[in-house]
């Protein structure tokens, strides 16, 4: 975690990568945070991946839709939609300081300066969706713990070895599908200590697995989505790691 300086002299933490980020706060993040994003860069976002899934003979078309859908982030569009939702954002992964001291107002001072905000909200994007593939091992060390991974992406190993939880297929269809609480479920029966058998008890884990790192769940999640071909684009959660002055920028190159 990195450390900042309030306007009030005050100090708040905020992440540097992965690591820093919980299962848990993922989750919450897509269900509660993601869900309030301004329409209009729903919009952007969605023009972005039309242009940049387009085939050359169209790409001029959705470019000039891009393009039109930043330019439609006027003073207003930014000042009463879009800096709230980057303070939203940021302060969700801050710890130490709210909503209303980055917007500021009376009883909150003068509030974050608006390119640190942008800042902090671009590195917070950039986190969450640079997202590499780890380099593969077995061995997971938490809290000078070893947590033990099965064979690499199950090669010489049958499903029927690790399926010994009745709910382990459904759960396994959930993370296909995009739900990550089903992860830490499955994490309760493949995440064990060195030569620890299936029990009932290892789903008493989950709570403890939602409350690791983003990076130390993603070997985990990478596992699966080697063996089952799943799209790294369901892992991202919003537009690409890029801040908006940035765009607008090069929509006027």
């Amino acid at each position: 975690m990195q450390t900042y300086n309030t306007s009030e002299g005050g100090k708040f933490t905020f992440p540097e990568s992965l690591a820093d980020v919980t299962l848990k706060q993922y989750i919450d993040f897509l269900n509660f945070v993601e869900p309030t994003k301004p329409q209009e860069l729903v919009n952007i976002q969605s023009a972005y991946y039309e242009y940049y899934e387009a085939e050359e003979k169209d790409a001029e078309v959705y470019k000039a839709k891009y393009e039109a859908e930043i330019d439609k982030l006027t003073d207003r569009v930014m000042i009463k939609k879009v800096y709230p939702y980057y303070a939203r954002v940021v302060s969700f992964f801050a710890e130490g300081i709210t909503e209303q001291q980055i917007l500021g107002g009376k009883k909150h001072g003068d509030g974050m300066n608006l390119g640190h905000l942008q800042f902090l909200y671009s590195r917070v994007v950039e986190i969450l969706n640079n997202i590499q593939e780890p380099e593969y091992s077995n061995v997971i060390l938490v809290d000078n713990e070893l947590w033990y991974l099965p064979l690499r992406y199950m090669e010489k190993a049958k499903l029927i070895e690790y399926a010994e939880a009745s709910q382990f297929e459904a759960n396994m269809k959930d993370l296909e599908n995009g739900n990550w609480l089903a992860l830490a479920k499955i994490m309760c029966v493949l995440v064990r200590k060195e030569e620890e058998m299936y029990s009932d008890s290892l789903m008493k884990r989950e709570e403890m697995f939602l409350n690791w790192s983003l990076e130390n769940c993603l070997r985990v999640s990478f596992f699966f989505l080697k063996r089952s071909e799943i799209s790294i684009l369901s892992l991202r959660a919003f537009t690409q790691a890029q801040d908006l002055g940035k765009l607008k920028r090069e929509s006027n190159d």
